[in-house]
């Protein structure tokens, strides 16, 4: 039974270390893809942001919650082994959370992209100097794209910007636009936005999924150990048991048959 407790420890350690590992992996993973999402908050909205936000500071609580794994293993205490298991436990429940929380988002992401573009656009298309028309401007030049719907949607204030030619502004200062714009594009941003945004999405989905299935092969192990470990205590209690029973078991009758004794004499009379 010793040996099959060791077998588990050492299992559990190693679980620990690439769960450490993974984690540094889904920190990697996460931030990328919430940055991706995160430059173009003003148009896709901020709640799209939630679900690779969540998985961030679960990559953060995995490694603190591997250091704990690691500290009860090498302890080889039931009770704290449990405690690393049931933490495991719940970052695995998060991050299955986190995947289904994201696949919610990215079916329902076209209607708030379309209404959060919109209202973004009526509040910004009459400003051209300000930070609100350079976003416009690096979304029409990324995409290739103009407006929310196409150029028409520039009527109402009376020019196209010329980043909707795939023309920005000189620097970074704002200066004005001095190119000629010929040729307009003619497809607008929020069907493009909308796809790049459900790719995202997708992919924090299936980072969480991903991440939620492999560490959950620690819940296993740790629980295993903690059987073990109980085990081992009860093959412990039974073998001193067992020992103490046979010492008070076996008399000592040493000292009736020792032929040192004296023999015993009748009396003189």
């Amino acid at each position: 039974m010793a040996l099959s407790s060791n077998c588990w420890k050492y299992l559990v350690l190693t679980f620990n270390v690439l769960f450490a590992m993974s984690a540094v992996v889904l920190f990697g993973a996460s931030g990328f893809l919430l940055y991706r999402l995160f430059v173009y908050r003003h148009f896709i909205g901020v709640n799209v942001e939630y679900p690779a936000i969540l998985l961030l500071m679960m990559a953060i609580i995995t490694c603190s919650i591997a250091w704990i794994g690691w500290r009860t293993a090498k302890s080889m205490h039931q009770i704290h082994v449990i405690m690393a298991g049931l933490l495991i436990l719940l970052v695995v429940v998060i991050e299955f959370v986190c995947f289904v929380w994201a696949m919610v988002v990215w079916d329902n992401i076209e209607i708030d992209i379309k209404t959060t573009m919109t209202a973004y656009f009526l509040e910004t298309s009459t400003k051209e100097t300000n930070p609100d028309s350079i976003r416009w401007d690096r979304l029409h030049v990324k995409f290739e794209c103009c407006g929310v719907s196409g150029p028409a949607d520039y009527s109402s204030t009376g020019h196209v910007p010329f980043s909707c030619c795939g023309q920005g502004p000189l620097d970074s200062i704002q200066k004005p636009y001095t190119a000629d714009c010929t040729t307009v594009y003619q497809r607008g941003c929020g069907n493009l936005l909308h796809v790049y945004a459900k790719e995202q999405l997708l992919f924090v989905a299936m980072v969480a999924l991903i991440a939620s299935v492999i560490q959950s092969t620690g819940i296993f192990c740790t629980f295993f150990l903690a059987h073990a470990i109980k085990e081992k205590w009860r093959a412990s209690i039974r073998t001193s048991t067992i020992a103490r029973e046979s010492t008070f078991a076996a008399p000592d009758d040493s000292l009736l048959a020792s032929p040192t004794a004296p023999a015993q004499t009748l009396p003189k009379y």
